[in-house]
């Protein structure tokens, strides 16, 4: 998946410069006095996270004059509820008119109730030992933020889950909210080299048929959705299936492996 295509053609972060920080504890808070980075004076503080640490709680108290609504800070708080599975706190982060849009899926979430209840069934999923991790934070102007993350499984990567977020905040009174996300998920499926020979080959057609190809950017949205569901999907689905079955059976070994050797290492111990 191509972080930089879809982040260079979105015009909100086309205006950011990021800079980062020496490596620093885990997922403290920054202090360090914010430079200048160009001749626009535009402010912008990296934050990087020592990998595998948690976001927890106590990332959120603040010092030496931090403020507490701080755009990173409440993108913490965020992560943090998702990992506590609050949803009473992760209700008070999301805006009444919230655009979230998880790149995994056809349509974004339109609202505060279907964003919830996209973050409920994500909370679900992740059972009780799985959590967000930050990797880095850049925080830029107009109140904007992009965070690389993973996923961890007690203290663990699991294989295929880093993502990049942006996000667009406004304030709720003295407080900051999520008002527009999108999210980009690392795909468990590596192309490699043929998505770009495919890539070249279709841009040719676009340019030796170039009044086809307008056609057909006019009309993608309805006709992928069309070629989706005639042609793709009835030969998607098997594969899909047989992929989360695979997936399934490797879990469920390694849960019987872990409990096998819990077992043993007890009666050792006994």
């Amino acid at each position: 998946m191509a972080f930089s295509g879809q982040l260079l053609r979105h015009s909100l972060w086309s205006k950011l410069e990021f800079m980062r920080s020496q490596r620093m504890p885990p997922l403290q808070p920054n202090h360090e006095s914010v430079t200048e980075v160009s001749q626009r004076k535009l402010k912008i503080r990296g934050i990087k996270s020592k990998s595998n640490c948690l976001v927890t709680l106590s990332m959120l108290n603040t010092q030496n004059g931090t403020s507490m609504f701080s755009p990173s800070n409440t993108i913490k708080k965020f992560y943090s509820s998702i990992n506590n599975k609050d949803m009473n706190q992760l209700a008070l982060l999301i805006a009444k008119d919230c655009f979230f849009d998880d790149f995994s899926y056809t349509q974004p979430f339109r609202g505060r109730k279907e964003a919830l209840k996209f973050l409920k069934q994500l909370t679900t999923c992740m059972g009780e030992n799985t959590q967000f991790c930050i990797e880095r934070i850049y925080e830029g102007v107009d109140l904007t933020i992009v965070v690389n993350w993973h996923l961890e499984w007690n203290k663990k990567q699991v294989p295929f889950t880093r993502g990049c977020s942006c996000y667009e905040l406004s304030r709720d009174g003295e407080e900051l909210v999520i008002r527009k996300a999108q999210v980009i998920v690392e795909s468990p499926i590596k192309p490699g080299s043929l998505a770009m020979e495919v890539f070249q080959k279709v841009i040719s057609l676009c340019d030796t048929f170039p009044e086809a190809a307008e056609w057909l950017f006019l009309m993608s949205p309805h006709l992928l959705q069309s070629i989706y569901r005639i042609a793709l999907r009835p030969s998607l689905r098997p594969i899909l299936a047989w992929y989360h079955k695979l997936w399934s059976i490797i879990v469920t070994i390694l849960t019987l492996i872990y409990t096998i050797s819990l077992f043993i290492i007890k009666k050792f111990q006994k």
